[in-house]
């Protein structure tokens, strides 16, 4: 797992006033560092020590690309500054004896702290100064233990969601960086991944609300236990994705997926299902099969893309795909909860006709004759990078008339909170027996899909844990 960890950056005198200059601009700064390792999918707390020993500020910190012959560009953001008068000294006088001396080494000469001493100064600084608990404490030793308490079954629920989520971001090729901002308070049980973001992802602002109240079925699903919604706004590009959590909801029963990813810019769904892969000792991982709730959850996708294929594209540019297959799997090791990583799991995705062939085939027995899915024999499969640029682009997934009628069908189980027959159906009369999603020349459908979602807005609906 991604390990947090904190950098002291002492400023000279020159670089103090080009700091202040930069935070009066642009609110960022960079510095050419001694070379560092640091994850970039981990959180970097990032405490600025001024010419005059003064810890002036805390900010987020990022690796970048090398700077120089060993040197590291440092990229802080989020800067925030310290109201408490707390030195370097007071640091290094405030930790336990155990740890002073690394603690002393680098804030005088700056450098990554060690994880024992950033765990002693994290404690210290969130005591001497308050106004940080925001920044810093979801790294104390007291939320700490408050996650250890988190029963195995919540956490496991906790790093499914969190994997939907990220990616969901990921192909929507919006930051990340916002999911290392996750904490638990003091006595609370999270219901959903989205509960722990900070105040800034789930700020009530009127264009926050707004935004949300207009998600399909979202009404519904304020009602609905462990049902949750955010929305994530890229502060580069601006990009903008809806993210619905609705757990244990019809449409996971009815789809056989976990994520439901939508593309407003060529009107695309794609689906996903997860399948969690055994650790092992040749193979490194495998997932072993025939396993019955796969099965299942593979007869739910026939059945639903036996309907779809009774729609056919309309022929525009927006709707060529290289496959009109909508369902993939993923095969990735077990999802461990881990809140101080932004990082999607590396696993396997797998397009679901071509799992078909793969069950079926001879290279996929075991020495003892059972079948099993590893890295050595599945031949070819996309990771995540290469699965997020064929989403982007739309080059797979549903067309735009089969997308539209998946719109209407999930806005109706939705607000309904009801499981309702995917049906495609040459005219408008639904049966006396049971609702169906109807097609016919007009569906009365916004031509973007969503229609309440702003132009070129991704939307994610994570189902499932």
């Amino acid at each position: 797992m991604a390990k947090p960890g904190a950098f002291v950056l002492k400023l000279t005198r020159d670089r103090e006033i080009v700091f202040r200059d930069a935070l009066d601009e642009m609110e960022f700064f960079a510095e050419a560092v001694p070379s560092f390792s640091h994850s970039r999918n981990a959180p970097l707390v990032c405490f600025v020590v001024n010419s005059r020993g003064r810890i002036s500020h805390i900010a987020n910190g990022r690796r970048g690309v090398n700077a120089g012959t060993y040197q590291s560009r440092l990229n802080l953001s989020d800067i925030e500054a310290l109201q408490t008068r707390l030195t370097a000294q007071d640091i290094i006088d405030g930790v336990p004896a155990r740890n002073r001396k690394a603690v002393q080494e680098r804030f005088k000469h700056g450098g990554l702290l060690s994880p024992k001493a950033f765990e002693e100064v994290v404690d210290l600084v969130a005591r001497r100064a308050p106004e940080t608990a925001r920044s810093i404490d979801r790294f104390s030793k007291s939320t700490r233990r408050r996650l250890a308490q988190l029963n195995s079954e919540t956490r496991e629920a906790l790093g499914a969601q969190k994997e939907s989520v990220a990616t969901a971001m990921l192909l929507a090729g919006i930051d990340r960086a916002p999911l290392r901002e996750w904490m638990l308070g003091e006595g609370e049980t999270p219901e959903s991944f989205l509960d722990g973001l900070s105040e800034s992802r789930q700020r009530e602002d009127e264009m926050i609300v707004r935004d949300l109240s207009e998600v399909p079925g979202y009404d519904y699903l304020r009602r609905v236990p462990n049902a949750s919604a955010a929305l994530f706004v890229d502060k580069e590009t601006g990009r903008r994705l809806t993210v619905i959590l609705a757990n244990r909801l019809p449409l996971e029963e009815q789809t056989g997926t976990d994520l439901i990813y939508y593309n407003e810019a060529f009107k695309s769904f794609v689906l996903v299902q997860y399948k969690a892969m055994e650790s092992d000792d040749k193979e490194g991982a495998i997932f072993r099969f025939p396993e019955k709730k796969l099965s299942e959850e593979i007869g739910r996708m026939d059945a639903f893309l036996s309907e779809l294929a009774k729609l056919k594209e309309g022929g525009t540019v927006d709707d060529f795909r290289l496959s009109h297959e909508p369902f993939f799997l993923k095969f990735c090791p077990r999802t461990q909860f881990d809140p101080d990583s932004s990082g999607v799991t590396k696993g396997m995705y797998v397009p679901l006709s071509y799992w078909k062939r793969l069950a079926h085939d001879n290279g996929l027995v075991g020495p003892r004759g059972g079948r099993r899915l590893a890295y050595s024999n599945v031949r070819r499969y996309f990771d995540n990078s290469s699965f997020a640029s064929m989403v982007k682009g739309a080059w797979v997934g549903t067309v735009v008339n089969q997308s539209a009628v998946i719109e209407s069908w999930i806005r109706k189980v939705m607000e309904t909170g009801r499981a309702i027959t995917f049906a495609v159906k040459p005219d408008d009369r639904p049966d006396d027996e049971e609702m169906t999603v109807d097609i016919n020349p007009d569906l009365g459908l916004h031509p973007t899909g969503f229609e309440d979602i702003a132009e070129d807005e991704p939307a994610a609906v994570v189902l499932g844990n």
